[in-house]
């Protein structure tokens, strides 16, 4: 198997590209020395295996053994939404058809965990560093580290305030409950941040 490792997250994880057998594959590698990171690692593995949909990354396999706490994921070939922006290499224009499947993929991605799952998924994170794209660029929504499992219903569920500042409604941040109205204005951030990226740039 040839790895290549991708880098070195903000939970204390490191990502990697593995080719085995003409496959490639996404290795998402948590510290098992890591409180925090096995924590994440076992509430990743235990939602994200029952979860199936088009905009969901889909899970390959895992690994907790020798130490090591691997997840396995299909290889997304354009990275996350976050990297176009940072990419030091010859521009291209990410045009509208391109950030229209962003929006309708994560849309769907959303609708698919707060109303169409047994129980409403929670992800916590939504953020551009967590929607990877595609060879077409459509969206993928990863890392389910956060994610947690609530009961379908209308009142407001309290929850350690966890995620990404920027991508934090006012009123989650100030009270610690969360509602599906949470997710909406994280959704919108991406969705801003996505139609500023007006290129991308190629490897």
């Amino acid at each position: 198997m040839e790895t290549h490792q991708g880098k070195e997250g903000a939970q204390d994880r490191a990502y990697y590209r593995a080719k085995r057998v003409g496959t490639i594959s996404a290795l998402k590698r948590s510290r098992h020395n890591s409180t925090e990171g096995r924590t994440e690692f076992l509430a990743e593995l235990s939602i994200i295996a029952c979860l199936r949909h088009t905009n969901l990354v889909q899970l390959q396999g895992w690994c907790n053994e020798k130490g090591e706490l691997l997840l396995v994921y299909e290889f997304m070939p354009n990275g996350s939404l976050d990297k176009i922006s940072r990419i030091k290499a010859e521009a291209v224009s990410l045009d509208w058809s391109h950030r229209l499947n962003v929006a309708i993929g994560l849309a769907s991605a959303l609708l698919y965990l707060h109303h169409k799952c047994e129980q409403q998924v929670v992800h916590r994170d939504i953020k551009t560093t967590n929607i990877m794209l595609d060879i077409n660029f459509n969206a993928w929504l990863g890392d389910f580290g956060l994610a947690r499992l609530t009961e379908h219903i209308n009142s407001p569920v309290s929850t350690l305030t966890a995620g990404t500042m920027d991508y934090l409604a006012h009123e989650y941040l100030q009270y610690g409950t969360t509602t599906k109205k949470i997710y909406a204005f994280s959704y919108g951030v991406v969705i801003l941040r996505s139609d500023a990226f007006s290129t991308i740039r190629k490897e």
